[in-house]
């Protein structure tokens, strides 16, 4: 199968990152206009103004870039997929909206030292998709790994999605979407599922 992985949400945890970072920032910066767990960009979750949400990215691209962590078993699971046979596309809307200055259009070179800090193996490593539904397509994804949920609204109605569960995706239903929470549990659901694969 041809899987297509998202980054932000699925390969690492952004949304608690958000929260840590979030908090602080807005601690530090004597912000306090309540919380929205369930809002998917930072200026909806602490209803930041545009121009808090830009310092906000000014202030914390880099550790997002390099320090963000994946999730547990992320490198671990897509290695015995691609051991499999199966092909992992990392796609991901992911842009230089936040890089400035000298750091202009670097976004492809962090994500591949990220992947490649982390040992995360792909096949093909697509950025700044911002109509995944439509990329899946012409791509001939089987299988799409998401968290956000109109891109999972979108592209399940072609295709299987999982959507790796966070609080701003809660409403995300439907016979071709499958709620996961951990990287273990996609292995198992696309074993059971979706392939008949050796477990190594």
């Amino acid at each position: 199968m041809r899987i297509g992985v998202d980054l932000d949400g699925v390969l690492n945890d952004i949304a608690e990152w958000h929260f840590a970072c979030g908090s602080k920032f807005c601690l530090e910066q004597r912000i306090n206009r309540g919380f929205n767990p369930k809002g998917y960009y930072m200026e909806e979750q602490f209803f930041l103004t545009s121009e808090e949400n830009n310092e906000f990215w000014r202030q914390y691209i880099f550790d997002l870039l390099i320090a963000i962590p994946p999730r547990q078993y992320a490198s671990e699971v897509i290695h015995k997929l691609r051991k499999s046979g199966h092909k992992i596309v990392i796609l991901s809307a992911r842009d230089n909206q936040y890089l400035n200055n000298q750091y202009s259009g670097m976004m492809s070179y962090y994500v591949k030292a990220w992947l490649d800090k982390y040992n995360i193996e792909y096949d093909e490593l697509i950025i700044n998709s911002k109509n995944k539904r439509n990329k899946s397509l012409d791509i001939g994804l089987d299988l799409m790994i998401e968290d956000k949920a109109s891109n999972v609204n979108d592209i399940s109605k072609m295709i299987p999605v999982m959507v790796f569960d966070a609080p701003y995706n809660q409403n995300c239903s439907g016979k071709n979407v499958i709620r996961v929470y951990s990287w273990y549990q996609i292995y198992q659901e696309i074993i059971t599922k979706f392939a008949a694969l050796e477990i190594i």
